[in-house]
């Protein structure tokens, strides 16, 4: 008797609650959480390899296919994080590096909606990787300028400092590449250049100096371990040392800097990989051009500026092409 009376009594608070809060909301609320699967399979392998060979290959003609198998290994198991974060990325290459295309056309921005998407579940089921809330705070920051959302932009340059105090080393570039689109004038340039300066700050472990940057007694400082790892080449990204140093150029150009900017190109050379790299004679046109190309960044008209490493068809592979 009393077990059904106390029954009774949760039916009724329950019924009580459903009349107050509505029980299609408890119902979505105490929905079970989605949980990570890291079971591998031979489809998820071949989708792995595939992005790799692609981004490692600078081989962005491949993207439809690498897109295709990606989405075929997250249908087969929607709970693994890699794949997911794999095809935010390979959403976000395709969109990155557009001008690759000899037409483009106006749907490509539907990939970071879906970009936006994949970072999410990346990060719902691996929330310890302090990498993805840098990348998924740029996607929302540029969803919010395509659909002119200020709610959307809000959110995803907050984001972006958050990532930076939780990972530093690493997302100071993420938020100072996407920030350095913006126009030189605008103070979200200033402070993505000054995200670049934070960064180098904290991979040298001392302030840089900002006339005369010489990164040549930091070398040895080179490492495959700790939060530093990431301000030197690894496997994922051969030559992200260069890559680095390429775009904090351009946007010293861009603020009108060159003689220092010419410095920070040169640092790209201290790499061991740098005779290596694919992009070296990119950089190297980028020195000899600096002043011609700090003077077209004058110009009113912003059409007539020379692009930087961010709006270019290298604006990925610049880093992680072999």
């Amino acid at each position: 008797m009393t077990v059904t009376l106390r029954r009774c009594g949760w039916i009724a608070f329950l019924g009580l609650l459903c009349n107050t809060a509505g029980c299609d909301k408890l119902a979505i609320r105490f929905a079970p959480e989605k949980t990570a699967d890291l079971r591998a399979t031979a489809l998820s392998q071949q989708a792995r390899d595939l992005f790799w060979e692609a981004l490692h290959g600078g081989q962005y003609d491949r993207l439809p296919e690498v897109r295709r198998v990606l989405t075929a290994a997250y249908l087969e198991n929607p709970n693994h994080p890699e794949i997911s974060l794999l095809l935010a990325h390979a959403h976000l290459w395709t969109l990155a590096e557009r001008a690759r295309l000899a037409e483009v056309p106006p749907g490509v921005t539907d990939h970071a909606i879906l970009a936006e998407h994949y970072f999410a579940e990346a990060h719902r089921l691996n929330p310890e990787d302090r990498r993805i809330p840098g990348w998924l705070g740029g996607v929302k920051l540029a969803l919010g300028r395509i659909h002119r959302d200020e709610r959307l932009t809000r959110e995803g340059y907050f984001m972006l400092h958050d990532a930076i105090r939780a990972f530093p080393e690493f997302n100071g570039f993420s938020a100072g590449y996407v920030l350095g689109s913006r126009p030189r004038e605008d103070d979200r340039f200033k402070e993505g250049l000054d995200d670049l300066w934070d960064n180098l700050d904290r991979c040298a472990g001392e302030r840089i100096d900002r006339t005369n940057p010489d990164y040549r007694k930091y070398m040895a400082q080179e490492t495959q371990a700790g939060p530093k790892r990431v301000c030197w080449n690894s496997r994922i990204a051969p030559h992200n040392f260069e890559g680095f140093f390429l775009a904090m150029g351009d946007m010293l150009v861009k603020d009108g800097r060159p003689a220092v900017a010419k410095q920070i190109y040169a640092t790209a050379t201290l790499s061991k990989s740098y005779e290596s790299w694919p992009y070296r004679s990119l950089l190297e046109a980028r020195m000899a051009q600096a002043e011609s190309r700090a003077q077209r960044f004058q110009a009113a008209d912003p059409t007539r500026h020379p692009e930087i490493l961010f709006n270019s068809a290298h604006a990925c592979t610049a880093c992680h092409a072999q």
